[in-house]
């Protein structure tokens, strides 16, 4: 059992992002966490690191987590620690005890990381008086139905979730229990396994087919007193969600029902979010279809002899659209992914900020106190524990500035005209693609444009963030890379040069050109410019490009002043 020490996790994981986000989750509990994509870099962190805790990914590449978890036991070094393959795929296992229980190996299913937490204080032993794995979250709103044949235990139950902030029901029969499910909506139920006249497995199986009827179904959990595989396996097909032990503590109940309300929460969500976005698609392909059947009609009737040709153009608009939906919705994920991690790095900053705002007010009223008290040895430490309180909030006004810019870029798939700063929005993608410079690309701006342009904020960041990455792409080694912004007219200017290789001439009238790329297979679809010079079609702008081989390239973006007629792409 691991000490009173930090306890410390080793999660394996081929996804990045996945492994990243849960290694934030676990160090805000007070852990730490050390990560790996592959089963050699697992192998190695283990035997450098021993953990207390092996969270796997069971899909890894080139190899499976229940490999890796052999491996890891092999060795003769190797400590007798819990393991858990994470898995999300139904065909890999059941949630519960995985291939090799006395190994101290487990396998369940993808959950919440909360939900992660209440069975990992298990295995490690820990208790939660300490610790809450629901961080706060109120479900003090969520109405639960608690079935239990025995009187006793469904008061001691009721008791203890009425204690919680529940609203409770109780009933002591299946009968009972479906009776009130039929005429009343609940968000969790937990049902007994064992019951005289219906056992749980057969009330789980009423509940599912009272679930299919409703628009927002609840989630069940079962209570048992002997959790077995074979009791998982066949509640999970009767529509079980989770299992708990009755005698288990309050924390842990509260854990497993909390866990439950956020599936319940997150599935239907989920569920209205498609059937809007179904909506929605319908919508416009059926504004689309009809549209285009209109041009059709009016074509074959002026001219017959045009049909081939228009049905050829037809065509090809309809495929450069779909391509164009397809990136717009790739942007549009990469959007939301920023704006999460904007959002999850910007609470712990805030708290660092106001934490450090005292130490440091404190530090300097105490120090004006005591400094001349002081031998010259402390007050050189008092000194540099002041400075290094200086530098740290420098590092920390830096990260919040990257937060503001990448909660700026996220904003890809806002759909409405806005008024916005575009030299915010310049910065913020050239925020976004620093990993691609890397140092060997300098950056000159010539901000010059004194007012704020009124256009679809989410497809201009796009744009710029097309113009700005081909200009990145097109410099071999070190370069420069010049953006200017200024008026022209009744127009803005906005200009990318770049001291690039150039465009070849031969290739210069094809650039616009969807699925037109000169990069290798794989890393190019050809539609960046495509898109961005559809895009200042509906702005009613321009896209103009000027380009010398060897002499760099300079593209020109102009925008309305005062833009009318505008139209969503």
């Amino acid at each position: 059992m691991p000490s009173e020490r930090s306890t410390h996790v080793l999660v394996v994981d081929s996804s990045s992002v996945q492994a990243m986000r849960l290694q934030l989750f676990f160090e805000e509990q007070g852990w730490t966490v050390a990560c790996a994509t592959t089963e050699e870099n697992a192998l190695l962190a283990f035997r450098q690191a021993p953990p207390d805790l092996v969270l796997t990914d069971e899909h890894l590449p080139g190899s499976q987590g229940s490999d890796l978890c052999k491996r890891l036991q092999a060795d003769p070094g190797t400590p007798r620690i819990p393991m858990v393959i994470w898995t999300g795929h139904p065909e890999d296992g059941l949630e519960g005890y995985g291939f090799d229980n006395a190994a101290g190996v487990y396998r369940w299913q993808r959950s919440d990381p909360a939900f992660l937490l209440s069975r990992f204080l298990v295995l490690l032993g820990k208790t939660s008086a300490n610790r809450s794995p629901d961080h706060g979250a109120d479900f003090r709103a969520a109405r639960l139905l608690a079935i239990d044949d025995s009187p006793t235990h469904l008061e001691y139950l009721s008791q203890q979730l009425v204690q919680e902030g529940y609203q409770v029901e109780k009933a002591r029969t299946g009968e009972e229990a479906l009776a009130l499910l039929a005429c009343q909506d609940f968000d969790c139920v937990l049902v007994d396994l064992v019951m005289p006249d219906m056992d749980g497995i057969a009330v789980c199986r009423e509940i599912s087919k009272i679930r299919k009827s409703k628009e927002s179904p609840c989630s069940v959990i079962m209570l048992t007193s002997h959790e077995t595989s074979d009791d998982m396996t066949r509640g999970l097909e009767a529509g079980a969600d989770d299992f708990v032990g009755k005698s288990s503590d309050s924390a842990v109940l509260r854990a497993r029902i909390h866990a439950a309300l956020r599936r319940k929460f997150f599935q239907e969500e989920n569920r209205r979010m498609r059937e809007e976005l179904r909506a929605t698609e319908l919508a416009a392909l059926r504004a689309r279809a009809e549209k285009q059947a209109a041009e059709a009609r009016a074509a074959i009737a002026e001219k017959l002899t045009e049909v081939n040709l228009e049905l050829v153009e037809t065509n090809r608009k309809l495929k450069a659209t779909q391509a164009h939906l397809i990136q717009q919705e790739k942007m549009a994920s990469l959007g939301q992914l920023v704006a999460g991690i904007a959002h999850e790095i910007n609470n712990p900053l805030a708290f660092a900020l106001n934490s450090l705002f005292t130490a440091e007010s404190n530090l300097s009223k105490i120090a004006s106190q005591v400094t001349a008290h002081l031998p010259e040895a402390s007050q050189q430490m008092l000194f540099k524990v002041q400075s290094r309180l200086g530098h740290t909030k420098e590092g920390l006004d830096r990260v919040k500035e990257l937060v503001l810019g990448l909660r700026t870029f996220s904003r890809l798939d806002e759909g409405e005209l806005k008024t916005v700063d575009i030299h915010e929005s310049l910065d913020s993608v050239l925020l976004f693609l620093q990993y691609k410079m890397k140092g060997r690309i300098e950056i000159e701006k010539q901000y010059r444009l004194k007012r704020h342009l009124h256009c679809f904020a989410g497809q201009l960041n796009q744009v710029f963030m097309n113009l700005i990455a081909n200009a990145v792409d097109a410099i071999q080694g070190s370069g420069k890379i010049v953006i200017a912004t200024g008026e022209c007219g009744d127009h803005a200017c906005i200009t990318v040069h770049d001291s690039g290789t150039g465009i070849p001439k031969a290739i210069r009238h094809r650039i616009f050109d969807p699925f037109f790329t000169t990069k290798p297979v794989g890393q190019g679809t050809g539609l960046g410019l495509a898109v961005s010079y559809g895009i200042m079609q509906a702005h009613k702008g321009s896209l103009e490009f000027v380009s010398e081989e060897g002499g760099g390239t300079e593209f020109k973006i102009k925008i309305p002043l005062n833009p009318s007629g505008m139209t969503i792409r």
